[in-house]
């Protein structure tokens, strides 16, 4: 058992701390989409509308799924696709929010402001996977 976890550890693309982390990120996105799926939030959908909604579930629970099982092995090119959903989703978000109404302001910029820090977060992901379809070292 010990040496199938550690064969199994040693396929994980390196760094594998990273890949791991990234693995449970894409792991959240999904559950972000599949919850926007089923209860969508209001304020989000009055500020879309409805099929903007269905939209922006899809393309988190698109990309959470495809980049939940492509990290860990390295498939770089089908990571990239799941990368562009997940930003995209994300900007659909941060869009949502800045037409809002909000009446505090400072509730908008923390909103905006981690919606622009996971933005960066994937695009600096997008640049550690750019140039190759999968991992050349394997």
């Amino acid at each position: 058992m010990k040496c199938m976890l550690l064969n199994l550890w040693l396929k994980v693309q390196e760094p594998r701390a990273l890949s791991v982390i990234y693995f449970f990120a894409y792991l959240v996105i999904s559950v972000m989409g599949l919850a926007v799926a089923i209860d969508p939030p209001r304020a989000v959908q009055s500020a879309t509308g409805g099929g903007l909604m269905i939209i922006w579930g899809a393309l988190l629970l698109v990309g959470g799924a495809l980049g939940s099982i492509s990290v860990l092995p390295g498939i770089w090119w089908l990571e990239r696709a799941a990368t562009c959903f997940c930003m995209t989703a994300i900007g659909i978000y941060g869009a949502a929010i800045a037409a809002y109404p909000v009446n505090q302001l400072s509730t908008r910029v923390a909103t905006l402001c981690f919606v622009i820090f996971s933005l960066l977060a994937f695009a600096a992901r997008l640049v550690k996977i750019r140039h190759y379809a999968y991992d050349p070292e394997k």
